[in-house]
């Protein structure tokens, strides 16, 4: 484990294994625990870096009040990279994490290999679904609590779940998301034109057991912009977490496709 000092932020993260880089960017009010299983199928053959976003879990904040936007946080990745590694990566990014990895590639032509997007929450490619309202989101909070807030949210992204049984880190993971990070990635829109002549490959990844969920949805769509198929994983919105070795596998047979 090290922690890298980036404007503003500490970021925690660790790196294992030897080989070519692979960056795993968590989504929402994950962190890099979501990730380590996946990690250490992987460290045999690649350089694995995972980390906490900046404001979660052991990534402290200078400000923890300050506005959070997705250009600062793909500056964050692009720093771990550079930190081990000048040669082109490969990216696996979770949910909201996909964001900063489209700015990453648009902004840095040639730093990504190839980016494998897990299911980009891209409300706005839905048609007739609105998506979940950071600002309703907010107000829950204020009246409510945040774990009403975390409720609503988990009923709004179709995953099970919700109010109750959250460990408190995960709550204050969950409270930072809602208040300081939620918005920058709702309000974010790639730039598939750019995407598409990056040179960088881009794999839309899309769970098997998560069909007909906002995010599945998104990404199938996303694909669709991009003019690519979308690429099935075993499992669902997590599915990287909770069936590693299965997802580890169907990772290998894309990245050596």
């Amino acid at each position: 484990m090290a922690t890298l000092d980036v404007p503003g932020a500490r970021l925690h993260h660790t790196v294992t294994g030897s080989g070519p880089v692979l960056l795993c960017i968590p989504g929402g009010a994950s962190d890099s625990g979501m990730f380590a299983p996946l990690a250490g199928l992987f460290a045999r053959h690649h350089t694995v870096i995972t980390y906490d976003p900046r404001g979660i879990s052991r990534s402290t904040l200078d400000d923890p009040g300050q506005e959070q936007r997705i250009e600062v946080h793909a500056d964050d990745a692009l720093r771990l990279l550079d930190s081990v590694s000048s040669e082109p990566a490969i990216v696996l990014a979770s949910s909201g994490g996909c964001m900063q990895a489209f700015d990453l590639v648009v902004r840095h032509p040639g730093r990504v290999r190839t980016l494998v997007a897990h299911e980009p929450p891209l409300m706005a490619l839905l048609d007739g679904n609105p998506g979940i309202s950071p600002d309703e989101l907010l107000h829950i909070h204020r009246e409510h609590g945040i774990e009403a807030a975390v409720g609503k949210f988990m009923a709004g992204a179709g995953f099970e779940g919700g109010e109750g049984g959250i460990p408190p880190e995960m709550l204050k993971n969950f409270e930072f998301f809602i208040v300081h990070l939620m918005k920058a990635i709702v309000d974010f829109t790639p730039d598939y034109e750019a995407l598409k002549a990056s040179g960088t490959r881009i794999v839309l990844g899309a769970g098997k057991d998560s069909v007909g969920q906002p995010a599945h949805e998104a990404a199938v769509a996303a694909a669709g912009r991009l003019g690519i198929e979308p690429t099935r994983f075993p499992g669902d919105h997590i599915g990287f977490a909770f069936e590693a070795t299965a997802f580890a596998s169907r990772l290998r047979e894309v990245l050596d496709a």
